[in-house]
C-alpha cells in the first residue's frame, strides 16, 4: 500500500533523515516525537505538499513524484492543524470539500453524497452542518476537520494532532474509531499525537522521531 524508501525529509536542510518503511493495509500508525522533531514534515512529505530531500513514496505501487495534485487527493487525505474561520462556509460544507477529487457534480449535488453523511456521522457532528465555522467551538472544528478527510476515503490518510481540542471521551472515541476504519475498510491512516497513552492502545504500528532518527515498530517506542 504505502512504500517509503531511503526518504530524507526538511526545507533547508535534512530534518528527518533514511525513513524508510513498507506499510500494508489496515493499519493506524501512530507517530510520535517532541515538538520540533519533524513529525508534521514528515506527514506534508508524505502528502506530497512537501516535496523530500532525497528517497521515494509510493501508493499502490505509484510514485508520488509523478503525480498531479488531483490524482494525489485520490490516494492522500491530509488534516493539518490549521483552523480555517469562515463566516460563508458551514460544516457540511467543509465536510463535501472531500468529494472534490473525486466528483465532477454541481456543487449543491455533491452535498449529497452519502459518504458526507457518513463520516459526520462517525464524529457526532450531523446537528452542526448549518453551522458556520466562525460559530463552532475548537473541538467541534477539529471533529469537522476529521469528518472532510474520511469523507474524501483515500487508501492513505494523514492527521497531524487530530485530538487536540477533543475531550477526554472525545478522544478515546477518535482512536477507537480510526483503528476500527483502518481494519474495516483496509485503509493507512497515520497521525501524529502526544496523546501517547490513549493511541498507544489502539495503534497496529508505531513509528518515533528522534534526533533526525526516524524508527518504525509494532510496539509502542519509548521516548527516552
Amino acid at each position: 500500500m504505502l512504500e517509503i524508501a531511503h526518504l530524507d525529509i526538511g526545507r533547508k536542510s535534512i530534518l528527518v533523515k533514511n525513513v524508510h518503511c513498507d506499510i500494508e493495509k489496515g493499519e493506524l500508525v501512530i507517530l510520535t516525537g517532541v515538538n520540533g522533531s519533524g513529525k508534521s514534515t514528515l506527514l506534508k512529505t508524505i502528502a506530497h505538499l512537501i516535496p523530500p530531500i532525497s528517497g521515494s513514496i509510493l501508493i499502490n505501487r505509484q510514485q508520488l513524484s509523478r503525480l498531479n495534485a488531483r490524482e494525489t487527493a485520490r490516494l492522500i487525505a491530509f488534516a493539518s492543524t490549521n483552523r480555517i474561520n469562515e463566516d460563508y462556509i458551514t460544516v457540511r460544507e467543509m465536510v463535501a470539500f472531500g468529494r472534490f477529487p473525486f466528483e465532477q457534480k454541481r456543487w449543491n449535488a455533491m452535498q449529497n453524497d452519502s459518504r458526507i453523511d457518513e463520516a459526520m456521522g462517525l464524529m457526532n457532528i450531523k446537528h452542526l452542518g448549518d453551522k458556520h465555522l466562525n460559530r463552532i467551538s475548537d473541538g467541534e472544528w477539529q471533529k469537522a476537520n476529521v469528518s472532510r478527510v474520511l469523507a474524501q476515503d483515500t487508501p492513505v490518510i494523514l492527521m497531524d494532532e487530530p485530538s487536540a481540542f477533543l475531550d477526554y471521551p472525545s478522544k478515546i472515541q477518535l482512536f477507537k474509531d480510526l483503528r476500527d476504519i483502518a481494519i474495516s475498510r483496509n485503509k493507512v491512516i497515520i497521525i501524529s499525537t502526544h496523546d501517547i497513552e490513549l493511541a498507544s492502545a489502539h495503534g497496529t504500528l508505531f513509528w518515533h522521531i528522534k534526533d533526525r532518527e526516524f524508527s518504525s515498530s509494532d510496539q509502542p517506542i519509548p521516548w527516552i
